[in-house]
C-alpha cells in the first residue's frame, strides 16, 4: 500500500487497517459513519471529530493523543478542486469536484468489495433521480441523486 504524500495520521490508519484486515465497512459501522466518508478520512479527504479519533485509536490500538496531534498538524483535509478544464457549470461542476475529492475513497471501497479491477466506461449507465426527503426536513425542496452504474472487470493473473 502506497501512503506517499499522505499525512502521518492517514498512513498510520491505513497501516493498522491492513494489518488487522479490517474493511472500511466494518470501521464505518463502529464509527457510525458512511463507508465512503470513512475511507475519505483514511485518505486525508475528511476531518475527524474528537470522538472519531478516540474510537479509531481504540479500534486500531493507537494512541488517541498521537493521532489527534497528527491530524491537527496535518492541517485541513486535502480537497483540491477539479483539474483545469473541468466544467465550472453550477449543475455539473460540483459532481466533478466530488469525484476529485472522494476518488481515493471510492476506489478503495470498490476494490474492497469487488477485488482489483476496472470500471468499464463504455457500458456505463447514468441516471438522474430526485431524492425524496420527508416534508419539512432540510433539503426536502429538492435534492438530486446521480447514479453511475457500469460493468466492473476484474484484472486477471497469468
Amino acid at each position: 500500500m502506497n501512503t506517499d504524500g499522505l499525512p502521518p495520521a492517514c498512513a498510520r490508519l491505513l497501516h493498522e487497517k491492513a494489518r488487522r484486515r479490517l474493511s472500511f465497512a466494518h470501521i464505518a459501522d463502529k464509527l457510525g459513519h458512511d463507508e465512503v466518508w470513512t475511507a475519505a478520512l483514511f485518505y486525508g479527504r475528511a476531518a475527524p471529530s474528537h470522538r472519531d479519533v478516540a474510537q479509531l485509536a481504540s479500534l486500531l490500538g493507537l494512541s488517541a493523543e498521537t493521532l489527534e496531534d497528527d491530524f491537527r498538524t496535518a492541517g485541513p483535509p486535502l480537497r483540491e478542486a477539479a483539474p483545469a478544464g473541468a466544467t465550472t457549470n453550477p449543475v455539473v461542476g460540483p459532481f466533478c469536484d466530488a469525484l476529485v475529492v472522494y476518488a481515493p475513497a471510492v476506489h478503495s471501497v470498490i476494490v474492497e468489495r469487488l477485488g482489483d479491477g476496472a470500471v468499464c466506461a463504455p457500458t456505463m449507465k447514468v441516471r438522474v433521480e430526485k431524492a425524496h426527503r420527508p416534508a419539512g426536513s432540510p433539503g426536502a425542496a429538492g435534492e438530486v441523486r446521480l447514479v453511475l452504474e457500469a460493468k466492473y472487470i476484474g484484472y486477471q493473473s497469468w
